[in-house]
């Protein structure tokens, strides 16, 4: 990622300058094309071999025209590739927008490019002057609020959220020793993709997925085709009043940055009253530091100001103050981590409770410092 960086910036400097920051100024239209192609699962329909846009349009009821000038600027960025012959190819990037690739990009492209998001990021000086969620200024509810009148939007979000889930799951399950014969509850758990590995690779534990109705709908067929439907128990619950399960460890992934401070311990405090002596919960959250700038978790922090109420990237010492409030933890508790650039903050509610943050290191990420921390920074 920090190659990549810097040949990104090397690029920059064989332009002109403003011709440079004029090219980043286009960038949006990336989103938009790749939505659109989803949206007309150009990848489905390439996938048996190339086509001209006139075959193109047959197929999906486009202008041929139209979407002959779009395809030609999706091949600017190496989306598709147009021959000689005015017929467009298939690419490595174009194969991930398959109606059927697990990753789900699809799905996330046309979250990402749809009406209501797009409108959010063009009020982002709202935003920045304010402090404020963008999405709330501008459509009066929140994010979450709107994929309830909206549900096929929702039905992207989640499944591209699931689809990322599922690239990353195979390395959070190998991070922390999720110990075989433990019942696990993934609270917010989506469809139950990182539930599935880490129950994959533990063949002896169970698990419980706690969601909203519509969200379970989706998880049961995902979990019957993993052959996990006798070992995970799907139960509705609303996170922000009460956790319907009991486990020995309760997971947190990508949860608490949706939220503010005040909500976020409203959440720990609901896991904390599910929890028996001896339980422990995992979060796993983007670590941002206050004055790093992070390939990744930097712009995923600006998007948590744009669209959600009060959510950000938080260090690990925010991290740790938000546990240690909501779980009633003493100032003298110990804390360390191992390497991921997530971070899993693990809390044992038991008699002596104590506190620690394992972090992996994702291969496309820059690795977390690696120190030991001996008590909350606040």
């Amino acid at each position: 990622m920090a190659l990549r960086g810097a040949l990104l910036r090397a690029a920059d400097r064989m332009l002109p300058t403003h011709a440079a920051v004029l090219e980043h100024a286009h960038h949006f239209v990336m989103a938009h094309l790749l939505a659109s192609l989803a949206e007309f699962r150009i990848a489905d329909h390439l996938a048996s071999g190339p086509k001209n846009a006139g075959q193109l349009g047959a197929l999906t009821g486009c202008d041929p025209g139209a979407l002959h000038r779009a395809l030609r600027a999706a091949a600017v960025f190496g989306v598709v590739r147009l021959d000689r012959r005015g017929r467009f190819h298939t690419t490595r990037l174009l194969r991930q927008l398959r109606s059927d690739h697990p990753g789900r990009a699809a799905d996330w492209c046309r979250y990402i490019g749809s009406g209501s998001h797009q409108a959010a990021w063009a009020a982002l000086s709202d935003s920045i002057r304010t402090g404020n969620s963008a999405f709330r200024s501008v459509h009066g509810r929140s994010t979450f609020e709107w994929f309830a009148d909206h549900p096929e939007e929702g039905r992207h979000f989640g499944a591209g959220i699931g689809g990322l889930t599922l690239a990353e799951a195979p390395l959070i399950a190998a991070a922390y020793p999720f110990p075989d014969g433990a019942v696990i509850c993934d609270v917010a758990g989506g469809t139950g993709a990182l539930l599935a590995e880490i129950l994959r690779t533990r063949c002896r534990s169970r698990g419980i997925l706690i969601e909203t109705a519509n969200v379970l709908a989706e998880a049961a067929p995902y979990l019957q085709a993993a052959g996990l439907t006798d070992r995970v128990q799907l139960a509705e619950g609303d996170i922000f009043l009460a956790v319907p399960g009991t486990a020995d460890i309760y997971l947190l992934k990508w949860v608490l940055h949706d939220w503010d401070d005040a909500t976020c311990q409203t959440i720990l405090r609901s896991v904390r009253a599910a929890m028996p002596t001896g339980a422990k919960l995992v979060v796993i959250e983007g670590v941002q530091d206050h004055n790093s700038v992070h390939p990744r978790f930097s712009v995923i922090d600006l998007q948590m100001l744009v669209v959600t109420e009060g959510g950000r990237e938080r260090f690990i010492a925010q991290l740790e103050h938000l546990i240690t409030l909501s779980f009633n933890l003493n100032s003298g508790h110990s804390s360390s981590y191992v390497n991921y650039s997530h971070i899993c903050l693990v809390a044992a509610w038991s008699t002596a409770v104590s506190l620690m943050l394992g972090v992996t290191t994702h291969p496309a990420y820059p690795p977390a410092p690696a120190v030991t921390l001996m008590a909350p920074r606040h």
